[in-house]
């Protein structure tokens, strides 16, 4: 696991609160953009599935909120080409062990890193840190470790749209950052942001 501490000293707010109760999909869709705006310094792209596209150091990362709940799932494929799944999943055990918040599990002949974030109440300061813990994983993501696996890269080297202050390319390239924690120590005023539930 990365020795940055991706927990907030002050956890971002939402128009004074920590967090919102919310039981509609839609406005909570309207929250994960507008947190990640504030991230990036812009809006994120949505894909024609709805998922919210977050690049990261060359990796496509996806913000996915649940239709049947107010969950978010953050997920990417790291690699691609998987030849050989029984040498591969070996692998599988050392990467949970040494990143317990992450979740790891081929498709295909992919390899895809997950995380599961509960949306009631909505805590942008929650999806932030996810969102840099897989930034963290990708510092270890080179030709090494996917020659480990048997696969290859599933990323562009030349995307460095999010590199946070990093600003050293894709594909994880290594660096010293600490990306995300001036956001994530302010506050953020979301005029969409209304309770719609009667908890």
């Amino acid at each position: 696991m990365s020795d940055q501490d991706t927990t907030a000293d002050q956890p971002l707010h939402i128009n004074g609160a920590i967090a919102l109760v919310t039981d509609e999909r839609d406005e909570l869709v309207r929250l994960c953009v507008q947190t990640l705006a504030e991230l990036l310094g812009s809006e994120p792209a949505t894909d024609d599935d709805g998922d919210i596209v977050v690049p990261v150091h060359g990796f496509v990362v996806y913000v996915t909120v649940a239709d049947d709940g107010p969950q978010i799932n953050v997920w990417s494929s790291v690699l691609t080409g998987l030849g050989n799944p029984s040498h591969a999943a070996t692998r599988l055990i050392e990467l949970a062990q040494e990143w317990p918040r992450l979740r790891f599990a081929f498709s295909g002949d992919h390899l895809l890193v997950s995380t599961m974030l509960d949306a009631d109440p909505f805590a942008p300061q929650h999806l932030l840190n996810l969102i840099d813990e897989v930034h963290d994983f990708t510092h270890e993501l080179d030709d090494d470790f996917a020659e480990s696996f048997g696969g290859a890269l599933d990323c562009d080297a030349d995307d460095d749209s999010y590199a946070g202050e990093c600003n050293t390319g894709g594909c994880g390239d290594d660096c010293d950052c600490d990306c995300g924690n001036d956001i994530a120590k302010s506050e953020i005023d979301i005029k969409t942001a209304v309770s719609t539930s009667g908890k």
